[in-house]
């Protein structure tokens, strides 16, 4: 099985998308894919219709509390209603159906190994791009193993994904999966809501978080000690409801 773990924050058309494409793909890849979608408190509230549960195995869940940029505390939720193999995407990151067979072969992968996949950029040339911090494919259990998304970031936007990249590359072996991307839209593709727009988009706060925590973590000798003595996780604040 390979699991889609996806979080969203009043995005309706580009979800809306994202399940159209999925609904495409071959039933026999249908049978073996599980996806996860976590509401961050959005506007409006995420919907799946009955037609579609019926063809899917999918489930949503809605967090209570509407924190700003709580990214992160999404998909931790939605990584621990994981099982096996989890490919992590945005609302604006779409796996089409001629690229889905080739998510699929990870599953057949060892665990300790994690995979950076490619955004074709749909505006500007459909430019390919691996600089992304946010798009793995990753074991459920090694995504845990070195603590997950650490949500003392949450409340502001960014550097959360930076954070756990390093992890990550601490861990386990990290390569660009090549040659295997994804779909990337802008609100100018046409989709209004693509980019989440209603916050405040500064980073400063978080620069500087981050920071404090790469320092904190060379101080306690590395990542495996960080993790050990229990700082990073400090994941599930955020409560939870499983709509369906």
């Amino acid at each position: 099985m390979l699991t889609i773990v996806m979080a969203v924050y009043g995005q309706p058309k580009m979800l809306a998308h994202q399940i159209e494409t999925i609904l495409s793909y071959p039933q026999d890849i249908l049978d073996q894919l599980a996806v996860r979608i976590v509401d961050d408190h959005g506007t409006p509230p995420a919907e799946i219709h009955k037609e579609v549960r019926d063809l899917l195995d999918i489930r949503l869940y809605r967090v209570l509390e509407d924190i700003p940029w709580n990214q992160m505390g999404a998909r931790n939720i939605g990584m621990r209603e994981s099982t096996g193999w989890c490919v992590m995407l945005d609302p604006d990151m779409v796996i089409e159906a001629d690229m889905i067979d080739k998510f699929m072969r990870f599953t057949a992968c060892p665990r300790g190994k994690v995979f950076k996949f490619g955004l074709k950029h749909m505006s500007g040339g459909a430019k390919l791009d691996y600089s992304s911090p946010n798009a793995w494919v990753v074991h459920r259990d090694d995504f845990f193993e070195m603590g997950g998304y650490n949500e003392d970031f949450r409340g502001h936007k960014g550097w959360s994904d930076c954070l756990l990249q390093e992890g990550l590359k601490a861990f386990f072996k990290v390569r660009d999966a090549e040659d295997i991307w994804v779909s990337f839209h802008l609100p100018s593709d046409g989709f209004d809501d693509a980019m989440v727009l209603s916050l405040d988009r500064s980073v400063a706060y978080n620069k500087v978080l981050k920071v404090k925590t790469g320092n904190l973590i060379r101080k306690m000798g590395g990542w495996r000690r960080y993790v050990a003595r229990g700082l990073v996780p400090r994941k599930f604040r955020c409560k939870t409801k499983r709509i369906l």
